[in-house]
């Protein structure tokens, strides 16, 4: 009977033995598996993060290109009309300073 309770004892140990071994195993593959999709997430947070900047960088680039047209364009225009007084005030001399020299 001794010799039962031993062996049954053993067995018992065994399969304990057996399933901590396998739990071990198995939690190594559950571990591994985390590690492998925690670094496909990150990887790919990387590589949207990326294409996102991109995507600011355009952006912000085209707003710079068109408010620099805008402001150019404002400088065209009062250069043009600096211009035009200037021409106007040019003129409006001229015939004051020969009314002047003709009198």
């Amino acid at each position: 009977m001794l010799q039962e309770t031993m062996k049954t004892v053993c067995d018992a140990e065994a399969k304990a033995d057996d399933i901590v071994k396998k739990a071990k195993e198995e939690a190594d593959g559950i571990l591994e598996s985390a590690k492998k999709k925690a670094s496909e997430i990150t990887e790919q947070a990387q590589t949207d993060s990326k294409a996102k900047l991109k995507d600011t960088e355009a952006r912000q680039k085209e707003n710079e290109e068109k408010q620099t047209t805008k402001a150019l364009d404002r400088a065209a225009a009062e250069i043009a009309s600096l211009r035009e007084t200037a021409a106007k005030k040019e003129a409006a001399a001229m015939d004051m300073i020969i009314n002047e020299l003709i009198q």
